[in-house]
Formats: C-alpha cells, structure tokens, sequence
C-alpha cells in the first residue's frame, strides 16, 4: 500500500490498523534495498547453518541414522523399516550420503541440504513479499522444526515446497510423486497437491498414473510386521481429544512449554493451551476462506489428523504442525495465481512464529538440544562402556548407543539393541515392578548399570540403587540418570544375546 492509498484510507479505518500498515510499508520498503535484502538473507542462512552445526541429535534422529547405517544390506533395512512406519527413502538418504561423508557428518550434512533448499525456494521462489518471506524462513517451523531437526519431516517439507514452487514445470510433478516416500503425512498432503491442480485442469493421465503408482509402493512399504505396536498409547476419547487440541495451542504461537521453561514438543500452559487451540483452528479457517476448497482442504486435513490421532496413532506436536504449513502452502497456492494483497492476520501470525523462532534459536545456540553426548562422555571417562547396560525405557540409550557404539539390555526381554524394534511395550509401570525385573536380572548377570531417564527414588530399596550421575535434560526435555544396580554383587562375563538379527556397528566418537 502506497503512503497516497493510506492517506485515502477510509475514515473508519483504526488507527492502530493505519499505524501497522505504515511501519509494514517501511520494513518493505528497506527491504527493497539490495544491501539490507542482501544482508538479511545473509543473516537468516548462517543462522540456520550455525543450528544445524550445533544441534545435538535426539531420539528419533538417531534411530533413523542407526537403522540406516547399521541394517546390513537393503533387504535388512527394508525389514527394520516395518517396524518403524516410515517409507524408505529418508532412510535411503541418510545410508547414500555415508558413502562420502563420515557418519557423524551424516546428519548435519544431509540437513544442510535439506534446510537450504527449504530457505532458498522460500526466499526465492514464494509469491509472498520480502518481509513475508523472511518472516517465514525464520518462523519456528521452518528454521526450527523443519530447518534444524534431521528428520523425514524436513524432506517432506522440501518436497512439498518444490511442488508448489515449480506448479508449472515438470519438477513440481516429481516432488508430488516423491511426498508420498517422505512420511504417511505428506502422501495426504500429495493428494491434496493433486486436487488443486485438478482444480486449476493442469493435470495430466501420465502424471497422476505415475503419482498413483508412487503411492501405492509407499504404501506397500510401510505394511507393519505383525508384532509392530505403536511407540504411544491412546488414553480414552475425551482425554485425547483434549490433548489433541491442546497441541495444536503451539501452532497459534510456536514457544514450546513455557510453563516448565522452554521444552520442545510440549504445549503452551494449560489455561492458555485450551483456548489457543482453537484459536488456531479459527484462525486457519480464517486465511483459508479465500476460496471454498482452500478451507475444505484445511478443515478436510485437520478432521484427517483428529482421526488418526485418535484412532490410530496420538500424532506429536511436530506432526501437527503440518497444518499450519497447509495454511502457508494454500496462501502460496491463492498469491500465485493472483496479486492480492497480503492478510495482516497472516501477517501477525507469521510475526509472531518468527519471534518464537528467534528466541527459540538462542535457547538451542546456547544449550544443547538433547544431552546424550555428556552422558556418553560420562561413560567413556569413567571407563564404564565395556560394563552391562540396562536402558529404561527401551528407547532411552538411543544416543549413547549411537556414539559409542554400546548394547543396552531391553528390560524383560533378556535381549540387547543399539536400535530399538517397537515390538513389545514394558509393563513396568511402579518403582516395585522395575525392583522385581531388575533383582531378576542381577540375579542373572550380578551387577549391571542402567540408564534412564526416570529419577528412581533409591531410599525405597537403598541395597538395589547406586546413582553415578544426573545430567540435566537440554531443549527436549530429556533427563539422563546413570545408576550402578546392585553395587554389592560382583559382574558376571555373560550377556544377554541380541534383539534383533545382525548388525553393522557403529560409533561416532572415540
């Protein structure tokens, strides 16, 4: 808007509403000058480089990196993956690029990759203006969530964005048959791609037959083994749907768990989060309500997650906020076909996820995502890595096993894992069902060690626990407690055999 079309603004017009649009029309206009555009794409890319570079990796990401590296052969990966849920080609990703690079560069580099991509096809090719752009790319969703965590999710993403990026060429229809091998999520989001290009009749039989076909394959990949079982448990309708809603609170404002200090994937406090939920979901109806399918689709794809979540799987906040990016990806739809002006709810939205975004890079810049590398730097110094470890939960020696290359114990299966097969869920669910499975095992195997991320309470049974070291929990949340379990006994040379069938080994640190 011109400062002449704000001076003819009509006499209704708020002025806090004229006053935003007047510091909007500034920051555009310095924007527009090549050094100040040139010096804040400069500034978002190496601060994107600099999380990516210094995020310390959690769970999930290093469960992807061990079932890629250390599944002996394509056949081996392919069953590890029936376990997982997820289609292969992340994983085939993360095992291509340890051809060239060292596998504790894996990570990071193929991150960079997909980051970069992210930010330049947002910068460079959104229909958006400059500030909106920049907004965007330092949103806590793309430079966080998808630009920083090393996941399936951020390959999704990319692909996605390239589809909407390139409507009109021939690369848009590869993204659109690729989503489907990302993750579940983004072959729904695919077939949403399908539908608005039907819409717009820029379709044609060889392109959807071979979309079609790519899905189906994908599908094929991810039948589960019949001993798979969710890594989460359903808590009851009413109760899932209220946790459901109150995730979606983080997508109106991306900060994560204030109420606890800042922690990744937990929703903003109660009292706020049952409201801001559906607030958001307002608000999507609200930027989408330019044209009738662009709010179907939104309203279509959060009754799709509402279901699956309860039905079939409580998706996490990360899944979730795949639904803010349809908002994103339906106005980048709506703005390419046309030179509408932007929304300043959109633009307040957008605002505000790149304040949390920012903030939320400087708690990651100066304290570490997750902490399993001091744990594992523990193990190592105090010569402890040879000993017989337990983990509790099964997942929680994810890290540590990845970078020294350790076996943990799987608690009531008398087996060890360097990754995890979700096959069995514990039943421990008191500190006296963990003193019974743990008197069974010392009985076995004498004195063993134990890594979890549950403060045990040893004065209940002073003779079983010996607390070694607590190592606070970084961004995610994630406590490691390092027990020495019956200190009394003497070790045994005897371990329990494997989990799964062979492995390649692997260690990242020495």
């Amino acid at each position: 808007m011109t400062s002449a079309s704000l001076l003819l603004s009509p006499p209704s017009a708020k002025p806090d509403t004229v006053r935003f649009m007047r510091f909007r029309e500034t920051i555009e206009r310095l924007l527009n000058e090549k050094p100040v555009w040139s010096a804040a794409l400069a500034v978002l890319f190496v601060l994107q480089l600099a999380l990516i570079w210094t995020h310390e990796p959690w769970l999930d990401e290093w469960q992807a990196l061990q079932i890629a590296l250390q599944s002996p052969d394509l056949s081996a990966l392919m069953e590890n993956l029936r376990y997982e849920g997820h289609p292969p080609l992340w994983y085939l990703m993360l095992r291509g690029a340890a051809i060239f690079v060292p596998p504790a560069m894996v990570l990071p580099v193929v991150q960079t990759v997909m980051a970069m991509a992210i930010q330049s096809l947002i910068q460079f090719k959104a229909p958006f203006t400059r500030l909106e752009r920049l907004l965007l790319g330092s949103s806590f969703f793309v430079l966080f969530d998808y630009g920083t965590l090393s996941r399936s999710l951020s390959l999704g993403v990319m692909l996605l964005i390239t589809a909407f990026a390139y409507r009109r060429h021939a690369i848009g229809w590869a993204a659109i048959a690729l989503l489907p091998f990302a993750d579940f999520l983004f072959g729904i989001l695919s077939l949403v791609c399908v539908v608005l290009r039907i819409r717009d009749k820029d379709i044609r039989p060889v392109n959807l037959t071979i979309w079609a076909l790519c899905g189906l394959a994908s599908a094929i990949s991810v039948l589960p083994a019949k001993d798979m079982i969710p890594a989460l448990v359903h808590h009851g309708l009413a109760t899932d749907t209220y946790l459901f809603l109150t995730r979606l609170s983080v997508l109106l404002l991306p900060l994560h768990g204030p109420q606890y200090g800042l922690q990744w994937n937990q929703p903003l406090p109660e009292m706020i989060a049952v409201v801001a939920g559906p607030l958001f979901l307002w608000l999507g109806v609200r930027l989408t309500g330019d044209a009738p399918i662009n709010r179907v689709i939104f309203l279509g794809f959060a009754a799709f997650l509402f279901a699956f979540s309860i039905g079939v799987y409580p998706l996490a906040i990360r899944h979730l906020s795949l639904l803010a990016l349809v908002i994103i990806m339906l106005r980048w739809w709506s703005h390419a076909q046309s030179s509408r002006q932007g929304s300043q709810l959109f633009m307040v939205w957008i605002a505000a996820a790149s304040a949390c975004g920012l903030i939320t890079a400087a708690v990651n810049l100066v304290r570490p995502f997750d902490t399993a590398k001091e744990a594992a730097a523990y193990i190592r110094d105090e010569g402890l890595q040879d000993k017989h470890w337990l983990s509790f939960p099964d997942s929680r020696g994810q890290g540590v096993s990845a970078l020294l290359g350790m076996e943990f114990e799987r608690l009531e299966r008398d087996c060890t894992q360097s990754f995890i097969r979700w096959n069995y869920r514990s039943t421990i669910e008191k500190q006296e069902d963990l003193d019974t499975v743990l008197s069974q095992i010392t009985s076995r195997y004498g004195r063993v060690y134990m890594l979890s991320d549950v403060l045990i309470q040893p004065d209940k049974n002073a003779a079983m626990y010996r607390l070694l070291k607590h190592i606070p929990a970084g961004y995610d949340g994630q406590d490691y407690y390092l027990w020495m379990i019956a200190p009394q006994l003497k070790e045994k040379p005897t371990r329990p055999p494997r989990c799964a069938p062979a492995r390649l080994p692997m260690q990242l640190v020495h």
